[in-house]
Order: C-alpha cells, then sequence, then structure tokens
C-alpha cells in the first residue's frame, strides 16, 4: 500500500474511535441523567427490545401497553419466584421474590443483570402488597414487558407470566 492510502486508513479509524467514544459518553450521560419528570419519553426510545431498528415513526410497529391486565386470577395463583428463561446462560437461574425485588444493571439491585446492555441501572421492581405480587417500571428507557405488552403501570403479576427486562425474560412461577 502506498502512503497516501495508508494515512487515508489511519484518518478512518481515528474518526470511527472518536465515533465510538461519543456514543460512549452519550449513553453514559443518557443513563446518570435518568428520565426527566414531567417529560414524555419521545417514541424511538419506546421501541421494544429484539424488532428491527426502525428510525421512522411509519415503519415501526404498534407496542401495546399493559396498564390493565384481565386474567383469570384465582386459578393462576400467587408467584413465589422469577426464574430465567432468556439468555441461554442465566436460563434456569430462580430468584424468590421476597418483599420487594429491584431488577437492573447496578450493584445494588437483588437481581443483577450487568451484561444485558438493554437493561437500565436500576430497571424494575417487584414488590408484594396486600398479599399479591406487582411488577413496576422504574423508568427505565427500553421499558418494561409483561407477557408481550409494555408496562404503563404497576401490574399484579400470576403464575404464568413473562417478564422482559432488557433482553433477559422472566417466568412468575
Amino acid at each position: 500500500m502506498s502512503d497516501v492510502q495508508l494515512n487515508i486508513l489511519n484518518y478512518a479509524l481515528l474518526a470511527l474511535i472518536y465515533l465510538f467514544f461519543a456514543r460512549v459518553l452519550w449513553a453514559v450521560w443518557s443513563e446518570v441523567r435518568g428520565p426527566r419528570p414531567g417529560v414524555q419519553q419521545p417514541q424511538a426510545a419506546n421501541k421494544r427490545v429484539g424488532t428491527p431498528d426502525a428510525t421512522t415513526p411509519a415503519s415501526r410497529p404498534a407496542v401495546p401497553v399493559a396498564t390493565n391486565v384481565n386474567r383469570a386470577r384465582g386459578s393462576r395463583g400467587i408467584p413465589s419466584r422469577l426464574t430465567v428463561l432468556e439468555p441461554r446462560v442465566r436460563k434456569g437461574s430462580a430468584y424468590p421474590i421476597g418483599t420487594e425485588i429491584t431488577v437492573g444493571r447496578g450493584a445494588q439491585c437483588s437481581i443483577g443483570v450487568p451484561d444485558d446492555t438493554f437493561a437500565s441501572q436500576l430497571h424494575a421492581r417487584v414488590i408484594r402488597r396486600d398479599g399479591s405480587i406487582w411488577l413496576e417500571d422504574l423508568g427505565s428507557t427500553n421499558g418494561t414487558h409483561i407477557n408481550g405488552a409494555r408496562l404503563g403501570a404497576p401490574v399484579q403479576l400470576v403464575v404464568g407470566d413473562r417478564v422482559q427486562i432488557g433482553s433477559t425474560i422472566f417466568e412468575a412461577q
């Protein structure tokens, strides 16, 4: 290769490194800043995990929002643990549900998912209230999903519910 070609490749590599660091700084800043109170999250940040990246609203599928889940609660029961279904590395791991469980990438969380880049530092919590188990999103960027629908308000969990936090899928048992 000639010196001109090597210089062009050096500058291209340098530009890619700067873009990478800019993206990392943006991700850290948005995570530290957290959601602003009273400001609605943009629709692009509400996309479901695992779907193709869509940048235009017309190409983005509608995301159902779970606010009032109507299920036959009597026959399904109250869950006592969360079991990991995905990813395969942690499949089968079970976490007992106590008074309160927090899920996220942060070290302070009861259930840590440090390698899940789609999960927030403090993503969601599962709490025991009035003899039942409730799931609540804590303002995460990618949202919390229950049985495929995005969580809009705290929802009561029953045995068999599937909870997606980032790219990790739990089943209430």
